[in-house]
């Protein structure tokens, strides 16, 4: 006799739309800290935060003292490998990209902050617990040198004549020097992206216009001049146009900016000839793939923007520079849509994989946390990716991707933190950086938004470890297999996935229907005659 049992078995097969999580065995290897108390020599006696109130306490944190008389650290947004004059990567060290400044509470606060890339000594000791050997539970990351960004060449200019922060306003004299240099603030900029191609050559990411130029990453020299991000049509061709934001300085006279009184304009000043993004959602996940090409996220689809009814957020190809002094990367095309996991709102950082320029590592993120009391405005949602940039759909969607961990659900099996708890969260508005150090680990690091700090409006009363996770940090994880070894199971199955029709499309779900409307009521017929048969 056919079963009812059949009838569910055929509908569970039916096309349907998922979460990708392909969570694989991994142990957290240990955490690191870079204490906000530590101030490199560069930017001690110098004038910073002029532009923030002097009370904050209302937000994230209850510092009160702006401005400073130094430039504080104000963590992360991506992290790159670091190579020695040879050209060899260097095992725990790596270039840490600043954020573009304080956080983004108050809009425009940072056009006395001066941007910068670190060289950093990241690593923890860890044994397996060989001996029961055990460390202490916040290691400092080691600061080994400082790059002020700056253009003595005049390569950053506007297309309207404006030129960058320091030719109009500086804070005081503290930064007469800086302005002689032609140093680069975070009103000028917001560099959230690095793809380093060896030690004195990178590509930057910028999401004030959203555009990339070229910089030398070991003394902080603008290389090139900006190139603006291309618009596309309905077939992912570049339609002549280009994208840019509410903060981009195109869009303000120059008697403005003389003033200091044009930092954001209005959404129809930029419509008039540009395609809109979110003043914070350019380039933020941005690196370099194994076929020396960059590859490039626009962060996010939300906020003051005009794609988000795409299906993704865009993702292109641009090609470097030769790193010579003037030399300009180049869009070379758009690559598809990377659709985000539910309730994924930002591409925060990527990372090749070794050998690969078919496939990355993508960190996504959200607005997670606010405060500490639940249910909570937003839950957490930091899914790590593996994600195959060739396999699109037919509506250029990138289809075949695997999130293979959650970083505010990691194992720490052996309690490296020593807290008796064998999970840990990364939990920090924001994580945006990631990269991929062999066949088995990463490094993470956060953005600290610093002064708004304190996310979850603790005090030292009830949390013992204030300080640190206030501090920048970051975490080294592995995996029990080696994940980002090319030869691991795991990109066959993307194989396999990539020679399977899409399920993920539109057209898919209306064969669903059709399966459903159609071939269903016939077998019920069917059941209901052998059934009294």
């Amino acid at each position: 006799m056919f079963s009812t049992f059949a009838v569910i078995t055929l509908l569970s097969a039916s096309p349907a739309i998922a979460q990708n999580a392909d969570y694989q065995d991994h142990y957290l290897v240990g955490i690191l800290n870079y204490p906000n108390s530590f101030v490199p020599e560069e930017f001690q006696n110098h004038t910073s935060g002029t532009y923030l109130p002097n009370d904050v306490s209302k937000d994230w944190t209850s510092y009160v003292g702006a401005p400073f008389d130094y430039v504080p650290g104000v963590g992360f947004s991506d992290i790159e490998p670091y190579y020695d004059a040879d050209g060899n990567k260097v095992v725990g060290e790596f270039y840490c990209l600043s954020d573009n400044g304080f956080g983004g509470v108050f809009d425009e606060n940072s056009g006395d902050y001066p941007l910068n890339i670190q060289h950093m000594h990241v690593q923890k000791p860890f044994t397996y617990r060989h001996g029961e050997s055990t460390f202490e539970k916040y290691t400092e990351a080691e600061h080994k040198g400082l790059a002020i960004l700056h253009d003595p060449n005049g390569y950053i200019k506007w297309e309207n004549g404006a030129d960058i922060q320091v030719t109009y306003k500086i804070p005081d004299d503290t930064w007469n020097d800086w302005k002689e240099r032609r140093v680069i603030t975070g009103r000028d900029i917001d560099p959230e992206g690095l793809a380093v191609i060896n030690q004195e050559c990178a590509v930057l990411g910028d999401e004030h216009m959203p555009a990339v130029m070229m910089v030398n990453p070991k003394t902080g020299e603008i290389l090139s001049e900006f190139v603006r991000t291309p618009d596309i049509d309905e077939n992912g061709k570049f339609n002549g146009k280009f994208l840019s934001t509410s903060r981009d300085k195109v869009h303000c006279s120059i008697e403005a900016l003389e003033n200091d009184t044009c930092r954001t304009v209005k959404p129809d000043v930029v419509d008039a000839e540009y395609r809109r993004v979110d003043k914070s959602g350019g380039y933020e996940s941005f690196g370099r793939l194994d076929d020396g090409n960059i590859v490039a996220f626009i962060e996010k689809q939300d906020g003051d923007s005009t794609l988000q009814d795409e299906p993704g957020v865009r993702v292109y190809k641009v090609l470097p520079g030769d790193c010579t002094s003037g030399s300009a990367p180049k869009f070379d095309s758009f690559m598809g849509f990377y659709p985000f996991e539910i309730n994924g709102v930002k591409a925060a950082d990527l990372s090749r994989i070794p050998g690969s320029s078919r496939f990355i590592l993508v960190l996504e993120r959200n607005g997670f946390p606010k405060g500490h009391m639940f249910p909570s405005p937003a839950m957490p949602a930091n899914n790590v990716c593996i994600v195959d940039l060739l396999d699109v759909d037919e509506n250029m969607v990138m289809r075949n991707k695997k999130c293979i961990i959650n970083f505010h659900n990691i194992d720490d099996p052996w309690d490296v933190d020593g807290n008796g708890i064998l999970k840990y969260a990364q939990t920090q508005v924001t994580n945006e950086a990631v990269i991929v150090v062999d066949d088995y680990c990463i490094v993470a690091a956060t953005d600290t938004n610093f002064p708004w700090v304190n996310q979850f409006k603790l005090n030292e009363t009830n949390t013992a470890y204030l300080q640190e996770v206030s501090d920048a940090r970051f975490m080294v994880i592995c995996f029990v297999e080696p994940i980002f070894n090319l030869k691991h199971p795991i990109y066959e199955s993307f194989d396999e996935s990539a020679s399977k029709p899409s399920t993920t499309s539109a057209s898919s779900m209306d064969l669903g229907l059709t399966f459903f409307n159609c071939i269903i009521p016939g077998l019920s017929a069917i059941i209901g005659l052998l059934m009294f048969a």
